[in-house]
């Protein structure tokens, strides 16, 4: 799976490069930049969550628990600075 999902990056990060840094795309391979990368998003979203079902197959009862949501703090965060403009 994490093969996949460092090709459908590739391919997000292709698509985001084709966007040209517009908001709404104005020509037809900017629109297909804009397809991909949403695709693939889709498909990156959708591998982490197969792996993290196929790893908690192998969890043991006696395992403690896991604070996933925490790595999410400092990106929102970082957005939240990005939306009112202080960070560049």
């Amino acid at each position: 799976m994490s093969v996949t999902n460092a090709i459908s990056g590739i391919t997000a990060v292709g698509g985001l490069l084709i966007m040209g840094g517009g908001v709404l795309p104005h020509t037809i391979p900017q629109t297909l930049g804009a397809a991909a990368t949403f695709l693939s998003t889709i498909n990156i979203c959708g591998g982490f969550l197969v792996t993290k079902r196929m790893l908690d197959m192998f969890r043991r009862p006696t395992d403690p628990p896991e604070y996933n949501y925490l790595y999410a703090i400092p990106g929102r965060f970082l957005v939240v600075l990005q939306h009112i403009n202080l960070v560049i």
